[in-house]
């Protein structure tokens, strides 16, 4: 297994805020650790950019003659970015984690961090109907724990982070 160099914290930091804030996904070369944020296929697709990391050039169905030239221009980068991770011998891909992972995070900061009291109780409550993260957003964008979150989240994503690396570094 070869180890990526190190990235630095304020990577790490970066690579997390753009997949959760920003719907971006991160190609890391696993041997150089140079990393690409772009966005994911499901928000190219809204572009009318179908692209996959599994898609051969060959599959690629090129620039539509009919679109503006502002989508002509994002498919050339995305093109080019893609372009140039294939080029890499290995890559690790690191996406937004999943609803279950996501959810994980609230319940560690409602038990971690919110004392025993009347907010904690609503908070359990919100997740254990439907619409959690709705409900959850709800009471904690309106209290006195908000920019609580949003570091704990913050720092949980960094955390999923290094792990996606080290899980996938392992797989090798």
């Amino acid at each position: 297994m070869k180890k990526i160099n190190k990235l630095t914290d304020k990577q790490i930091h970066e690579i997390a805020e753009s997949i959760d804030a920003l719907n971006e996904v991160c190609y890391l070369n696993s041997e150089t650790g140079e990393y690409i944020l772009m966005m994911n296929n499901e928000l190219l697709g809204q572009y009318g950019i179908m692209w996959d990391d599994a898609i051969e050039e060959d599959e690629d169905e090129g620039i539509d003659e009919n679109w503006p030239d502002w989508q002509k221009d994002m498919y050339v980068e995305t093109k080019a970015q893609m372009d140039k991770i294939y080029s890499w011998k290995r890559f690790i891909k690191i996406e937004k984690p999943d609803a279950h992972e996501a959810f994980e995070f609230m319940e560690r900061f409602v038990d971690e961090v919110i004392p025993e009291g009347k907010l904690k109780r609503d908070l359990w409550d919100a997740l254990s109907r439907s619409h959690p993260f709705r409900r959850f957003n709800d009471i904690i964008h309106n209290c006195q724990y908000r920019e609580q979150w949003f570091a704990f989240k913050q720092n949980a994503l960094e955390e999923y982070v290094k792990n996606e690396i080290d899980n996938k570094l392992k797989e090798w």
